[in-house]
């Protein structure tokens, strides 16, 4: 899923009509007033860019869609990194931009108001070892339904062979990880289900009370600095629960058996 947050949820949201504005969507998703006054002073700069030393970041806001791109110098300074976020900015605001113009095109064909289409796209460092860095990207999109959406997604860049790779790579295999997490992973993330319902699961619900498979989730791998000595498993809305409780983050420690699912090659990045 890696780069592709916001590309997924446009084509999902592409039949999506509704009534909530892109303003109501950024305060649902929790996008605080420094980054809306931040994105707004974007829109000084020449082309909707603020500089940002080797970082970047984008503001574009119209009539058809707002669009907002951002990268770290830390990831700047990485040529061919760098060279791969600016092509992402590029084709995911050509998108946005087809897809609106195409909505808006239609509701006015159809004599129904049209509410600006959102992509807001943020990548951060999450950790980094001797040879990897571990990148976050955080989504928020709105297209015209009730509600925006908004998830992560998380890559690995290898500083050696200048190349991404899922997280999931760096172990035996699925199964093996999910094995080695046991009930870690479901007991934690039921602890955070019950504070957010002020009680006890209802164990006949199989809907939001399931514990959700690792395909389902979203892995980052999280660092001292020096190796990775944690894992954060990451649900999305819908996934562990309904869109009102919003998204949930699960931080494990690597222990020996994290470690053990490991492929031998790589376990001399992580915490023995």
């Amino acid at each position: 899923m890696a780069a592709g947050f916001a590309k997924l949820v446009l084509v999902i949201g592409l039949g999506v009509a509704g009534c909530s504005s892109p303003e109501d969507m950024q305060r649902d998703v929790g996008v605080d007033q420094d980054k809306a006054a931040a994105t707004a002073s974007a829109d000084d700069a020449k082309d909707g860019e603020k500089p940002a030393g080797q970082g970047r970041e984008i503001s574009e806001e119209n009539d058809l869609y707002a669009f907002s791109f951002t990268y770290p110098e830390t990831l700047g300074a990485i040529p061919a990194l760098k060279d791969r976020l600016d092509q992402q900015a590029k084709r995911e605001e050509a998108d946005l931009q087809r897809v609106a113009r195409e909505a808006s095109e239609e509701a006015r064909e159809n004599g129904f108001p049209y509410n600006r289409y959102m992509v807001t796209i943020e990548w951060k460092l999450a950790g980094q070892t001797d040879e990897w860095f571990s990148l976050i990207e955080n989504g928020a999109t709105y297209f015209g339904g009730a509600h925006g959406n908004y998830g992560l997604s998380s890559v690995l860049w290898n500083k050696g062979s200048q190349r991404l790779l899922e997280p999931i790579m760096l172990f035996e295999s699925q199964a093996a990880l999910s094995e080695a997490l046991g009930e870690r992973f479901c007991d934690a993330l039921d602890t955070q289900r019950m504070a957010r319902r002020g009680g006890e699961l209802d164990k006949d619900d199989d809907t939001f009370n399931r514990c959700p498979d690792l395909e389902e989730l979203e892995l980052v791998l999280l660092s001292n600095g020096n190796k990775f000595d944690r894992i954060m498993l990451y649900a999305a809305p819908y996934v562990a629960g309904p869109y009102v409780e919003g998204d949930y983050e699960v931080e494990l420690s690597v222990d020996d058996a994290i470690r053990a699912a490991v492929k031998e090659r790589y376990r001399d990045d992580f915490v023995g």
